[in-house]
């Protein structure tokens, strides 16, 4: 839970740094380009980016995004479980003071992330009961195949609804003359065939999501001005200079007739001066070239945000050795045959990793799904399966000893079978709490974890280089 909180200030910490380089490069690029401020897609992407560099970090197996190495976190270790490494609490000696600081701050933070959340779906949920309980008092009747609306109330004419998009019009409505009530009424059409409810929509949800973030905020308001210039522009394309006369009129008086707008697409929000000049000049396309760069640049950002943020590793305290292995008067074991031909070792015993935070209780063999795995010692076999491990087979070998061989994708033998050294039983898969396709395996006696390099020979030599390095910094080997 501490590594999640610690994660969940550095992503939140990289999207603020993220949004101010988007400001800028959007700002400078629509001053240079003005086209841009009614291209839909800048702008969504621009709020996709961000919500990118919050959200993947918080994924598990998202370490290899980063090219800055591993900074590491002093914590002490506690398990809960009878099953893992670390069966009681350790104290974490030599730990500065400020340790228990940096478990309250990222525990602070992520319960005021949850209550900004929930602030903003609160907000969000106010607004559509205000606007739905106007809905029950409208009239209802129904226009170019879309349920039509009529109050009497001081509000813009909007779309309401996403999945069955609705026509909210006030009745001051009547006042404006027939050419300007069939251009207003166009321009929610608009909204309706380009699909802009979803997108309002999607934007609103991903504007929750990065509540703490003021460029997020920027970002929303400019797509939302961006749907309105690009019903503007699709509305009055190929029509003469006396009905964009009339559309520019019907705009400010809506204007001076609205009161507080509601959540909705709403005809006429946004700079008065802007949209009346755009309506009077004309608006271009931006070139499918400049797109294409934008998009690069967007990427770009994000890319290079996702890659600077170092991932965070458990620096752990020195743990005492008879929590991890059987007293050392126990007999040293036989060595066992290797349970896959190929060997790769990506997790060792006691390592503590994002998936891992109470300490490793086994070793993690990468391999193919289907690659065939091997008992390692004669014995008897049990089959089971569950949601943490997945399809397992246990092998009692005697003399209180047992390995377990899990997230096997087949089995193929049953419980009681008698199995020998380098018989299969079955093959690598990825079932239960796994993350892709490996073999954990695990080695008990008496019931207490053992560290399998007791019973394999020659592990450090079949490791990966990630694998070694996290061993070494928190083991000192």
């Amino acid at each position: 839970m501490l590594l999640f909180s610690l994660t969940l200030l550095q992503a939140s910490a990289a999207c603020l740094a993220t949004g101010p380089l988007l400001w800028a490069m959007l700002s400078l690029a629509q001053r240079r380009w003005p086209a841009l401020a009614a291209q839909r897609s800048v702008w969504l992407g621009a709020q996709l980016v961000l919500a990118a560099v919050f959200v993947l970090p918080l994924l598990p197996n998202t370490r290899q995004l980063s090219v800055v190495p591993e900074v590491s976190v002093p914590v002490s270790l506690a398990s809960a479980a009878p099953d893992v490494p670390l069966a009681t609490a350790v104290p974490a000696a030599g730990l500065p003071s400020a340790a228990s600081w940096l478990a309250l701050v990222p525990c602070a933070w992520g319960l005021i992330y949850l209550l900004g959340v929930a602030c903003a779906a609160w907000r969000w949920r106010r607004g559509h009961a205000m606007l739905r309980a106007l809905m029950q008092l409208a009239r209802r009747r129904r226009l170019h195949g879309l349920e039509v609306l009529e109050v009497d109330a001081p509000i813009s004419p909007m779309l309401v609804g996403v999945w069955r998009p609705r026509l909210l019009l006030p009745a001051h409505l009547a006042q404006f003359t027939p050419e300007q009530r069939q251009l207003v009424i166009a321009h929610e059409l608009t909204h309706a065939r380009r699909r802009d409810p979803l997108l309002r929509l999607l934007a609103t949800m991903l504007q929750a999501l990065l509540w703490f973030n003021p460029v997020a905020r920027w970002l929303a308001g400019q797509l939302a001005w961006a749907q309105e210039l690009g019903c503007d522009r699709q509305v009055l394309a190929g029509r003469a200079p006396r009905q964009r006369q009339q559309y520019a009129a019907a705009l400010v008086r809506q204007l001076g007739l609205q009161a507080q707008p509601l959540p909705g697409l709403a005809f006429g929000g946004g700079s008065m001066a802007e949209r009346l000049l755009r309506m009077r000049d004309g608006q271009a396309r931006p070139a499918p070239a400049l797109r294409a760069l934008m998009a690069l640049l967007l990427c770009a950002i994000g890319a290079a945000s996702l890659a600077l943020q170092p991932a965070l590793a458990w620096a752990v305290a020195a743990t005492p050795a008879s929590m991890l292995t059987a007293p050392a008067s126990a007999p040293a074991p036989a060595v066992w045959r290797n349970p896959l031909d190929s060997m790769r070792v990506t997790g060792f015993f006691g390592v503590v990793r994002q998936m891992t935070p109470q300490g490793h209780s086994g070793i993690d063999l990468g391999a193919r799904r289907g690659t065939p795995v091997h008992a390692a010692a004669d014995g008897i076999a049990s089959v089971s399966e569950d949601a943490r491990f997945g399809k397992a087979v246990r092998i009692d070998h005697g003399a209180g000893i047992e390995s377990l061989y899990a997230h096997l994708d087949r089995v193929t033998l049953t419980t009681g079978t008698a199995v020998t050294a380098g018989q299969a039983i079955g093959t690598v898969g990825a079932t239960g709490l796994a993350t892709g396709p490996h073999l954990h395996f695990q080695v008990t006696r008496d019931g207490r974890l053992q560290d399998p390099q007791q019973w394999l020979a020659d592990l450090d030599a079949k490791a990966t280089a990630r694998a070694l390095r996290l061993r070494k910094e928190q083991f000192g080997r």
